[in-house]
């Protein structure tokens, strides 16, 4: 056996192996075994060197995806900052090239440096690997390490290579995918971005055009007024006829001997007699001008000549500084709508109509069932704000007619057709909307045995004030008094299913046999504590459930400041009426 020294540490050479005698062995001999029991390695994932640039550029892939959508989720204005989106690419683009070109360029003095060798090609293997060999069938140890030593160089030389190869190839394919990935998104949300400017623009267009609907309606409804305003020109015509017969009736009575008035202006209070007084041909005029008059939807009057609280509103203008400690106030105060905002009123409706009514009534015929019988058409006639004394309409036509903050003083409405008409603030006293029997019909509805219902069916009086009026025996579903005073009214035998009286005011008002089917009494004022058992022993059997109300006291002042418009009373007037300055409210504690 012999010893060789290399690098301070003995080697001792034995047939079929060595063995360094510094501690640290490199083979074990032929037959020997080892007293030094080494631990199992536990088996470890490794991932081959070939897949790590493909790896490597999906996860910045991967990166660039979530960079697109957390930008584009996020709301981020991509379009202001797309320039410096991309220069931070191409920099790191650029970067990564410079360094590629600087490893190639520079590879064999760098390896030069850290591995001592100057070329790591796959031939260059070959060399090492033979004195490798050379040294084994030498038996030479020291040929053999430094042969082993040269080609851990060249290998550790060719894979710093190839890896700092594959590093910048797949940098470089990572970034590029990457600000693909982030372009492609930043398109979609500009995309998006374009879709949601579309649809504003879109709506925007609804918009004008819903408008530019709203602006042909209403020159549709306008047209009409004008074509019916030249109707007006048949009224005066009319209203010029009209006149030449109370010249005639005038100078007939003079010839006639008629004593004078007392008083000149008595005589001016024109009277005319609808059968003896007009031809034919004038009333066949009047009922063809009430049926060419249609009713049509007009602006809504910012401005009303005849309302005094419209009057007071824009009166209050002037003091809007007023407003500011009353809300309330400034509501009521207020007109609502702009004068560049002006829209068509509510329902449709017929001036002409109701200017042919003033003109009749003016000249003198009061008496309107004769025209009435030829088809005198009243409907939809927008009767506000006037006033009519001893004007006899029964039998006519008043369906959707609008008597609002009218006086109507011993009016006559009996067998007539008033279905959602309204007497909104009207004044109504002495006036009688009872059905008619034949017995007392005026002119050619006179007859034995008929009978003419007046139907109310959805006609409003809220805030009417009413006095001394009759409403017997009419068919009136869902009528409507909510907020009205009614003083002296009767509605014996009405039929009244779904009627309201909200907020009214009920001094000496009858319901003897009225069919109160579902009629509503919440918060309506009443004189006298037992005026829930009244209704139940008075009404129709069967129409009317007490249990649903209960009734308190209130004072008389709280009744007085719920009175209608038209109904100016101090308590002490309510007082005298109701005999005692308590008052009843009746509350509803059940529902329909």
């Amino acid at each position: 056996m012999g010893a060789a020294w290399q690098g301070g540490a003995a080697i001792v050479k034995r047939a079929g192996g060595f063995r360094l005698i510094g501690g640290k062995r490199l083979s074990t001999l032929p037959g020997e075994r080892s007293n030094m029991s080494e631990p199992e390695a536990s088996p470890e994932f490794k991932l081959p060197a070939s897949r790590l640039p493909v790896v490597f550029g999906l996860l910045i892939f991967g990166f660039g995806i979530a960079a697109g959508f957390l930008l584009a989720f996020s709301q981020a204005g991509l379009e202001d900052s797309a320039a410096l989106i991309v220069s931070v690419f191409l920099g790191a683009i650029l970067v990564l090239s410079i360094i590629g070109v600087v490893l190639f360029v520079f590879r064999g003095i760098l390896m030069r440096r850290a591995f001592g060798v100057v070329e790591a090609q796959m031939e260059s293997f070959a060399g090492p690997l033979a004195d490798i060999a050379q040294g084994a069938a030498d038996r030479d140890p020291t040929g053999t390490i430094q042969a082993g030593r040269n080609l851990l160089q060249l290998s550790f030389a060719r894979y710093a290579w190839l890896s700092a190869r594959r590093w910048i190839i797949a940098s470089l394919t990572g970034l590029i995918a990457a600000m693909a990935a982030l372009a492609g998104t930043a398109l979609l949300f500009k995309q998006n971005q374009h879709l949601e400017d579309q649809l504003r623009a879109l709506e925007v267009q609804n918009q004008r055009i819903s408008d530019q609907s709203a602006l042909l309606a209403t020159q549709v409804e306008l047209a009409e007024a004008a074509r019916n305003a030249e109707i007006a020109v048949e009224i005066t015509n009319i209203a010029a006829l009209l006149g030449e017969a109370l010249d005639r009736k005038a100078a007939r009575d003079a010839a006639e001997g008629a004593p004078a008035h007392e008083n000149p202006w008595a005589g001016m209070v024109p009277v005319l007699d609808p059968v003896t007084d007009i031809d034919q041909s004038l009333r066949m005029r009047i009922v063809a001008a009430s049926r060419a008059a249609k009713p049509y939807r007009f602006l809504e009057p910012l401005y009303r000549a005849y309302d005094d609280n419209d009057k007071i509103r824009v009166a209050m203008q002037r003091r809007t500084d007023l407003f500011g400690s009353n809300p309330g106030l400034a509501a009521a105060m207020s007109t609502g709508q702009d004068v560049a905002e002006q829209s068509l009123i509510a329902r449709p409706a017929s001036p002409e109509r109701a200017q042919l009514l003033l003109t009749l009534v003016q000249s003198g015929l009061r008496d309107t069932e004769s025209l009435s019988y030829y088809g005198l058409d009243l409907s939809f006639a927008a009767a506000e704000d006037l006033t009519f004394t001893a004007v006899s309409l029964e039998n006519a036509m008043l369906s959707y007619a609008a008597f609002d903050r009218s006086a109507i003083l011993e009016g006559r409405f009996g067998g007539a057709q008033l279905e959602n008409a309204s007497f909104a603030s009207a004044w109504l006293r002495d006036t009688t909307f009872a059905s008619l029997p034949g017995e007392e019909a005026r002119g050619p509805y006179r007859a034995e045995g008929e009978v003419y219902p007046t139907f109310m069916a959805g006609t409003s009086f809220a805030d009417a004030f009413i006095q001394r009026s009759i409403f017997d025996n009419i068919q009136a579903i869902a009528v409507q008094f909510d907020g009205a005073t009614l003083m002296g009214a009767r509605f014996d035998g009405a039929a009244l299913p779904g009627a309201t009286f909200r907020n009214a005011v009920l001094f000496d008002v009858s319901f003897d046999g009225a069919a109160l089917n579902s009629v509503d009494f919440d918060g309506a004022y009443v004189a006298r504590p037992d005026f829930i058992n009244m209704l139940a022993e008075r009404a129709a059997p069967g129409t009317f459930r007490p249990d649903r109300y209960e009734i308190d006291e209130v004072p008389m002042g709280e009744v007085a400041a719920a009175l209608a418009t038209r109904a100016v009373f101090s308590p002490d007037d309510l007082a005298d009426m109701a005999g005692g300055f308590t008052a009843w409210r009746i509350r509803r504690v059940e529902d329909f």
